[in-house]
């Protein structure tokens, strides 16, 4: 099985089903090269597709290719490959942040000096006091922290997240999205389900909405936005250490007459502009690392809707 060239897993009539009950239903989809949104109401299949790509639950039909290879017959030859972040994650109580650190390395045959292990301890925001007690101290969103790290332990190639930021307050999700906005532009694909849209939205690039088991729609999170009739975009700084500002590039921007349905507007640290071409202006900003382009907050929510419940647009 040879994927496309920005491709990392492909689904073929994949189904679950638990005696009588279908929990995922024939689906087929494409995940590309990029961080992929799984939205679905509670019970809709997100979990269970998720323990069958990673060759935690056997499906009753179909099949899928995680990195080339068949999850049926070969997920063994790529788990050291894949992390996951289960949604209760779970510990061993008596053993330490470090151990379970250095544990998650030594499976995947990666280094795991005390830099190493020291480094994804700092990264994902577990105080240095609480590094070397036993994780059944450990409050539930240190253990939350604790489980993203272990995700991203030995630099896999690519990261399952089943609602990544539960227990996580307020102010420490956002530390976390933008941390895990960083490891996708390091390269590492991101494959994420949540709950809280508000949460996919600022990480988002391909979308699949998923309902009683069935896929109702997927594709590109622009592309979806402009196939509904949405045309309003914002340009966020995500370096705050930029060397170019936000106005300069609101100049760039406002230069693209072709694109442009209003003038743009800078709004609370972002470029607020309506167009129904927001591939060229994508293409404008590639050339800065530091910024990225999203339909507007509040977009997703909207594409829920009228995706899952054909609710009306407003």
């Amino acid at each position: 099985m040879t994927l496309t060239a920005d491709s990392v897993v492909e689904i073929k009539d994949l189904s679950k089903k638990y005696e009588n009950k279908i929990v995922v239903d024939n689906i087929s989809l494409i995940i590309k090269d990029s961080c992929f949104a799984l939205l679905g109401p509670n019970g809709a299949g997100k979990t269970t597709t998720f323990l069958m790509l990673l060759g935690l639950v056997r499906p009753t039909s179909g099949t899928a290719f995680m990195l080339t290879h068949d999850i049926k017959r070969g997920i063994d030859k790529v788990r050291d490959r894949i992390g996951f972040l289960p949604e209760n994650v779970g510990f061993y109580p008596k053993l330490t942040a470090r151990h379970h650190l250095e544990l998650i390395l030594k499976i995947r045959n990666e280094p795991c000096s005390n830099n190493e292990v020291e480094s994804l301890l700092n990264w994902c925001g577990i105080n240095q006091e609480y590094w070397d007690k036993n994780v059944k101290t450990f409050s539930r969103g240190m253990k939350q922290r604790l489980g993203v790290a272990q995700a991203f332990a030995g630099n896999p190639r690519i990261v399952f997240l089943d609602e990544p930021l539960s227990n996580i307050d307020a102010l420490g999700r956002d530390d976390l999205i933008n941390k895990i906005r960083l490891k996708r532009q390091q390269g590492i694909a991101i494959v994420i389900s949540s709950h809280i849209i508000l949460e996919l939205e600022q990480l988002a690039e391909e979308l699949a909405f998923i309902d009683r088991g069935k896929i109702v729609k997927y594709g590109n999170y622009i592309h979806l936005t402009k196939e509904v009739g949405f045309n309003e975009y914002e340009i966020t700084q995500i370096n705050k250490k930029s060397t170019n500002s936000l106005g300069e590039l609101k100049e760039i921007v406002e230069s693209k007459d072709d694109t442009l349905m209003i003038d743009p507007k800078v709004l609370e640290k972002k470029i607020i502009f309506n167009s129904q071409y927001p591939e060229k202006i994508n293409r404008i900003i590639e050339n800065f690392n530091d910024f990225s382009l999203k339909p507007i907050t509040g977009t997703l929510t909207r594409l829920y809707k009228h995706f899952l419940t054909q609710g009306e647009i407003s």
